[in-house]
């Protein structure tokens, strides 16, 4: 009875936050979205016609696919006023379709209930005690609240290493783009092709940024956007960088050649720092993996051929 009781508790205790979390984001509508709903309306009491009632279910599929911020497009959803708290992560993350903030919410508010659950009903059919119920549950609901963010942060930082390794290789190709006559529009086509097979992140970006130059939207947006989406350092000096260069009027060629070579350098750094700390980070496993073994196959005859002698001794 007991059981039951907890796991109905927390059952009902997710479905509130899922609730609430809906809920708020109910009150996050785009100011588009609601210029739009007032226009409609406004049009269609002026010609004296009803405005269209919208059934509840069009209204859940419409708060959990909306059309208008598919039609916004990327660079509106991942704009300066949202980039905060999870959006932004799951940007980084490569996570950028339409509901993929409202599935993380109920993966965030439903996966701790469920492995509560799954925890306690498989101990249950195990047999074990109630006790050891108890500590795997807790464990579960544990794992359940970290896991989401655990993986999330993981693939962000993966994401970025791989941009920041190949930063530099790309901007060489950028180099030469640029020195051949290519505009950066099409140095960033360029850039989105040859990356495509050895880094699929690095290319993805550039080629967001390509379509967003393409729409309409002006170039030091789309730079900004980009160093938003990635979250990158070097990332963020290059942005930096061109849209300097765009404004001073400098050489875009000789600014970029100057900052490739130092960002070529900051990566044989970091390769060196990397390599200098192997050292440390390989005592913990000799000293609790490898010695003791090193030790009993060194020392054990020894020690056993002690005791034999100094056995008989002793009685």
């Amino acid at each position: 009875m007991i059981v039951f009781v907890t796991v109905s508790v927390f059952f009902a205790t997710g479905l509130f936050a899922l609730a609430i979390f809906i809920g708020l984001e109910r009150r996050k509508e785009s100011l588009a979205h609601r210029f739009r709903e007032v226009t409609v309306s406004a049009s269609a009491s002026r010609n004296g016609a009803a405005a269209p009632r919208v059934g509840i279910g069009e209204r859940i599929r419409r708060r959990l696919f909306p059309r208008e911020e598919a039609a916004e497009g990327l660079a509106e959803r991942i704009s300066a006023e949202e980039a905060k708290g999870a959006r932004v992560l799951l940007s980084r993350a490569g996570y950028r379709s339409p509901g993929a903030y409202r599935v993380y919410l109920a993966i965030c508010a439903g996966l701790p209930v469920l492995l509560f659950a799954g925890a306690i009903v498989g101990g249950r059919h195990a047999g074990i005690s109630n006790r050891a119920i108890l500590f795997l549950a807790w464990v579960a609901l544990a794992a359940g609240i970290f896991f989401p963010r655990i993986h999330l942060r993981s693939r962000i930082r993966r994401r970025q290493e791989d941009i920041q390794d190949s930063l530099p290789d790309a901007l060489d190709l950028l180099v030469v783009c640029v020195e051949a006559g290519l505009g950066l529009n099409s140095a960033f086509i360029k850039i989105s092709e040859e990356f495509r097979l050895s880094s699929p992140f690095l290319s993805e970006e550039f080629d967001i940024v390509n379509r967003e130059m393409v729409a309409g939207k002006p170039r030091i947006d789309a730079l900004r956007a980009l160093a938003t989406r990635t979250g990158v350092e070097d990332v963020k000096a290059l942005v930096a960088m061109l849209i300097q260069t765009e404004r001073l009027g400098t050489s875009l060629s000789q600014s970029l050649r100057v900052h490739s070579d130092s960002l070529r350098t900051k990566r044989r750094q970091r390769a060196e720092e990397a390599a200098a700390k192997t050292t440390i980070k390989l005592v913990f496993p000799l000293v609790f993996c490898l010695f003791p073994a090193l030790f009993i196959v060194i020392l054990g005859p020894g020690a056993i051929q002690i005791f034999r002698i100094l056995l008989p001794v002793g009685r």
